[in-house]
């Protein structure tokens, strides 16, 4: 089937408007630095930030090194949990999964100019990942159940160009450089009935993120008592989304050849209003071999809006060249969040080396609430007929029930002269609930699993 100039508009008009709330679903924005010794204190790390990924936590603290080091950790990801849609027509399904790659790699170097003391830095750091899994029931459907399957994963990263220097006495200054780039792919199955045949259509959104911004950090470093204090400036979090539709008609499991569609829809631009993010961080030891750390971290998400590319006339060229974008922004009724991490570490002398025992906690507070107004919009080959869902796109709102939960983490190792081996286990627990009509429809529970193993070695 070929599409009209109209319907393209039409589909690329409905997508952008979901897109302005669904780009942002299953992004958990906590820019957490990296290394399994952070992560193994449950993320309470600006105080500490002294390995060779200070710069991705506080860029002050790069300042205490003398020799050059690397580093780089692999992480696994392995989601759990479930997706519940209620009603006579629900059920339970399960999240599953596993990915692994490289979550971390740093490396630092110190210098001297004009006779002061510098640590450069440069650093690769997987900020967080995503997975999401919903399912619906569409029109048209005779066997009962979900006919509408929607899995998310990907995540957000950043590359960081960092130096650390001694500002005065105990206190250092630290600054990097952001560069933030990622990738989110949605794929979402459906089967249907379409032109009174079976249907199976599969649409793939794939999501490419930007950005940029800088870090400030301040750090003193006493003989028994650490506080810093770290700046995270605003940016704009750029979507850039391409969205495949391929529509496959079979019959008796036999696919038709001549009945097969597909629909492309590219460059869907967007922005997300990141806010200041505001940590301070304390760490303590009252003993030798015992340190004791806590973080607390405020994000200015109230107010701060989500902007998509008008779908019509959103693209203007001057008489002289130059393209300027028009948006329509959209309130998706964010929130401030504070989160607070806590995290103790205590070292164990013996034979064989360092053995570090480590373990921390933090709640999971996130900007956005509970799934309210839950709605499913019809736009097929027959204009608005339900019969058809062939294309549909999905629209609801944030209420202000936040989305809470809490992590744990365990975390060991082995330190000897010139190398470090760390590994850290982070259990993350939270769930979102969906509302249509002011009525519970379903229901995303995640338990989530995460391992990262890292190797820091000294030049």
């Amino acid at each position: 089937m070929k599409l009209s100039l109209f319907k393209v508009v039409v589909l690329a008009s409905l997508i952008l408007t979901t897109t302005s709330y669904a780009q942002e679903q299953g992004l958990i924005f906590n820019f957490f630095g990296g290394g399994a010794r952070s992560e193994g204190m449950g993320q309470a790390y600006l105080a500490q930030s002294n390995d060779a990924f200070a710069g991705s936590w506080n860029p002050a603290g790069l300042y205490i090194h003398e020799k050059t080091l690397m580093g780089f950790s692999y992480g696994f990801l392995m989601p759990r949990g479930q997706y519940e849609l209620f009603g006579a027509e629900g059920g339970v399904y399960n999240h599953a999964g596993s990915f692994g790659a490289i979550d971390n790699l740093g490396i630092l170097s110190p210098m001297r100019i004009k006779n002061h003391h510098f640590v450069m830095s440069l650093s690769y750091n997987r900020n967080f990942d995503v997975y999401y899994k919903f399912g619906d029931v569409l029109s048209q459907w005779t066997s009962g159940g979900p006919n509408a399957f929607y899995d998310r994963d990907g995540g957000i990263n950043a590359i960081s160009l960092s130096f650390g220097t001694r500002l005065y006495g105990q206190v250092s200054f630290g600054l990097a450089a952001n560069i933030y780039n990622g990738r989110v792919v949605t794929d979402e199955h459906r089967s249907l009935l379409w032109n009174d045949s079976l249907a199976n259509v599969e649409v793939l959104d794939s999501t490419g993120y930007s950005g940029f911004n800088a870090t400030v950090g301040l750090l003193y470093t006493g003989e028994k008592l650490r506080g810093a204090l770290v700046l995270r400036t605003p940016f704009d979090l750029k979507g850039k989304s391409d969205s495949t539709t391929y529509k496959i008609t079979s019959f008796h499991g036999v696919t038709v050849a001549d009945k097969t569609d597909t629909i492309y829809v590219n460059d869907m631009t967007s922005k997300l209003q990141m806010p200041w993010m505001i940590g301070l961080g304390s760490s303590y030891n009252p003993v030798e071999n015992v340190t004791l750390a806590a973080d607390v971290e405020f994000r200015s998400f109230s107010g701060k809006l989500v902007s998509n590319l008008r779908p019509v006339n959103g693209i203007e060229l001057t008489a002289s060249g130059d393209r300027i974008e028009h948006f329509d922004e959209t309130n998706p009724n964010w929130s401030n969040v504070i989160q607070l991490r806590l995290g103790g570490e205590y070292l164990v002398h013996s034979p064989i080396g360092e053995i570090p025992i480590r373990a921390g906690f933090r709640n999971e507070a996130f900007p956005y609430g509970e799934i309210s107004g839950y709605t499913v919009k019809y736009e097929g080959a027959k204009g608005s007929n339900i019969n058809d869902s062939s294309r549909v796109s999905y629209s609801f709102f944030y209420n202000n029930n936040k989305v809470t939960g809490y992590s744990l983490a365990l975390g060991t190792g082995i330190h000897w002269s010139q190398i470090i081996l760390d590994v850290a286990y982070t259990y993350s627990t939270y769930q979102q609930e969906i509302l249509q009509d002011n009525a519970p429809y379903a229901e995303n529970k995640w338990k989530n699993h995460h391992l990262n193993v890292t190797f820091t070695g000294y030049f």
